[in-house]
Order: structure tokens, then C-alpha cells, then sequence
């Protein structure tokens, strides 16, 4: 009964509030269009990165201000501010709603001019009740017809108060203020009648989150997985090749001399892969097609960032080079050093000074170039 009668009251309190905002397509008060365009103008200075902050602006002008006003502060911003200015002041000598300002700026500055124009409505209820504003040139002609007829409608007025006799007048912003209660009551009733669900709302938040990081460990899994599996068919074409050309020499030698080519499969099953020559590279950067750009059989400070590792000269397994000063080149712009070549949680943004390689990367000697077919997994340390 309690939820019901709290649902109730928002619903009587906002529709209450509703009659006393302005519709988006009324033409708003000479006032407000002013104090609307002024706004339009600063968040869209502020928006172009060289205007003040809009707290030194509030403080300033506690009451308002105007596009003069702002013109004084950010007259020094040279060519940037004048082409702003000159927009706005043309802007400014025309009536309009709050659709036609929403016109003027784009929908990201809308966001925050809106706020800001809606609370000057607020603060400023007096200026919903003066006369519209009106284009500059209708101004001029209607402005003695206008004061005539002003004082017209105020003797009618009076003798229409002095038949009636005395009594009680309604103030003229009345509606506004109901509006701003009903306003008030309907927020402290919805927070009221939410608050009990606050903690499920953050339970949600936290639980997307971790969603979130789930589905990245999961991408970057499925990632690492699809470069193992090119490595592992590339290494098992080169052997499938390999085995491919023997074939016929080997059945040739075996009907010569069978004993003898028994004896050579047989150590060469005993040593396997392990009779290729061990031969260390030292590799700077990788470019952009994923290939490393220095390749020196020495160590060179300044150029060497991986060493690789390789038995047949056509395949090899790399890692970044255990060293602080290669560790301190390679953070300098990890960017270009690292993430070509290795992969890992956050190593875009350096946490540490120690480059630690998790698992390394693998290589394949083609067209006369070392290239990268599975990244090395690294991390940082202190």
C-alpha cells in the first residue's frame, strides 16, 4: 500500500510539474533567448578546448550572463573566439524556442548547455512572464503600437478590478512555483520509493563489469589460440614438405643399401630436431607487416630489443632481451617497441621498469625477413 501510494504521488507531482515547464516549441522571452544564446556560445568555446573553466564564469556572473559579457573574458582568445562571437551575435537580434537553440550547437554540447538553461529558468521565474522576444525588425514598428496597447490592456484591467472590487491576486508565476514543489515532492518520493534498490543496481554494475573483463580475456585467448594454431600448421607443412623431397632419396637408398640406411633412421630418430646448429639474433622493432626491421648477430645498445633463438635458420622462438637498459629503450614508446611484437593485460600503458616475458614468441625466415607469427606474452614488474 505504502509502494502504491508513493507511485501515486510521483505521478500527481510530475504532471503537476509538467504544466509548468516551457514546451521546447514556445518562443522564449527576449531574457532567456539572450541567456540561452550566451550559453550556446560559452559550452561551445569551452567544447573547442580554450575557454575558461565554467566555474570561473559562475562565479563571476552569479545572476547570468550575456554573449557581451562573455565577449569581455575570452576577447584576448584572438581569431577562434571572434569567429564563435560573431556567429552567436547574429543569433542573438532573433526570437526563437528551445528547439531553435538546440538547433544552433551540436547534440554533445546540447547536453551540457541544457542544464545549465534550465536551472537559470529556475532561479529566474520572472523571466517566463515577459513578452516574448520578437524578430529586429518587427521590434521597431511594433514597439509605440506595442506600448499603447500595453497601457490599454492595463486600463481595462483596472476597470475591470474596480467593478469586481477587492479581493486576493494570483500572482502571474504561480504555476511555476507549483511546478518547482511538485518537482521537489515527486523526487523525494521516487528516491524514497528506489532506495531499497540501490544495492541491486551496483550489484548489476559490478556484475557487467566483470562480464566485460571476462570477454576480454576470452578474445585475447581466442586470439593467442588462433596464432599457436597458424604456428603449429605452418611447422607442419615445412615438415610435411621436407619429408616430401627425402622420400625418394631415401627409397632409393634403401634398395641399394638397406642396413646402412636402417642405421641413419635410426640416429636420426634418436636426435630428432636437435642437430640443427644453435644460433642467437639479436632483432630491433618490428614495422607494420609484422616483420623485424634490424636483425645483427652481435648485441647493439640502442637497437636491440629481442633475441631470437633458431636451430634450422628458418624457424626460431624470441623474447624481449633481459637487460634494464634494453628494458628502459623499449618503454620509452611501448607503442611501437612492444605491442607489434607482444601481447599481454594492459602493456599499451607501462606499470613497471622490468619487462618480464611469460611465454615467447615465434618466428618464421621468409622472402629474406624474420616474421612474427606468434606474439610473445609479456608483463611488467618494479
Amino acid at each position: 500500500m505504502k509502494r502504491i501510494t508513493l507511485i501515486m504521488a510521483v505521478i500527481i507531482c510530475f504532471a503537476t510539474s509538467a504544466l509548468a515547464q516551457i514546451s521546447e516549441n514556445q518562443t522564449l522571452s527576449t531574457t532567456l533567448w539572450k541567456q540561452g544564446i550566451a550559453t550556446c556560445a560559452h559550452y561551445t568555446a569551452h567544447a573547442r578546448g580554450f575557454a575558461k573553466k565554467i566555474d570561473e564564469i559562475k562565479a563571476k556572473y552569479p545572476q547570468g550572463y550575456s554573449l557581451d559579457d562573455l565577449n569581455e573574458v575570452y576577447s584576448n582568445q584572438g581569431r577562434k573566439w571572434e569567429k564563435i562571437y560573431n556567429e552567436f551575435k547574429e543569433e542573438e537580434g532573433k526570437n526563437g524556442s528551445i528547439s531553435d537553440l538546440k538547433e544552433l550547437v551540436t547534440p554533445q554540447i546540447w547536453k551540457l548547455v541544457e542544464p545549465e538553461f534550465q536551472a537559470y529558468i529556475t532561479e529566474h521565474p520572472e523571466a517566463m512572464n515577459e513578452v516574448p522576444a520578437q524578430p529586429a525588425d518587427q521590434q521597431v514598428e511594433g514597439e509605440n503600437g506595442g506600448e499603447q496597447s500595453q497601457q490599454a490592456e492595463g486600463q481595462d484591467n483596472a476597470a475591470q478590478a474596480s467593478s469586481k472590487g477587492t479581493g486576493m491576486a494570483c500572482p502571474a508565476n504561480l504555476p511555476l512555483w507549483l511546478g518547482i514543489l511538485g518537482s521537489l515532492l515527486g523526487l523525494c518520493a521516487l528516491l524514497i520509493a528506489l532506495s531499497n534498490r540501490g544495492k541491486i543496481k551496483e550489484t548489476h554494475r559490478m556484475l557487467a563489469r566483470e562480464i566485460d573483463r571476462t570477454n576480454a580475456n576470452l578474445q585475447e585467448f581466442s586470439s593467442d589460440a588462433a596464432d599457436q594454431m597458424k604456428a603449429l600448421s605452418i611447422r607442419l607443412t615445412g615438415k610435411a614438405i621436407r619429408n616430401k623431397d627425402i622420400e625418394p632419396i631415401a627409397s632409393e637408398a634403401i634398395a641399394e643399401q638397406p642396413e646402412a640406411i636402417e642405421e641413419t633412421v635410426v640416429a636420426s630418430d634418436d636426435n630428432g630436431e636437435e642437430d640443427g646448429e644453435l644460433m642467437n639474433l639479436f632483432m630491433s622493432k618490428p614495422d607494420e607487416n609484422d616483420d623485424f626491421t634490424r636483425v645483427s648477430d652481435t648485441f647493439e645498445p640502442g637497437n636491440s630489443i629481442y633475441v631470437l633463438t633458431t636451430f634450422d635458420g628458418q624457424h626460431g622462438t624470441f623474447e624481449v632481451i633481459d637487460k634494464p637498459e634494453v628494458h628502459s629503450f623499449a618503454l620509452m614508446m611501448p607503442a611501437e617497441n612492444l605491442i607489434r611484437a607482444c601481447s599481454g593485460n594492459a602493456i599499451q600503458i607501462p606499470s613497471g621498469t622490468h619487462i618480464v616475458t611469460d611465454r615467447a614468441g615465434e618466428a618464421e625466415f621468409i622472402d629474406g625477413k624474420w616474421h612474427i607469427v606468434v606474439k610473445a606474452i609479456i608483463h611488467y614488474e618494479n
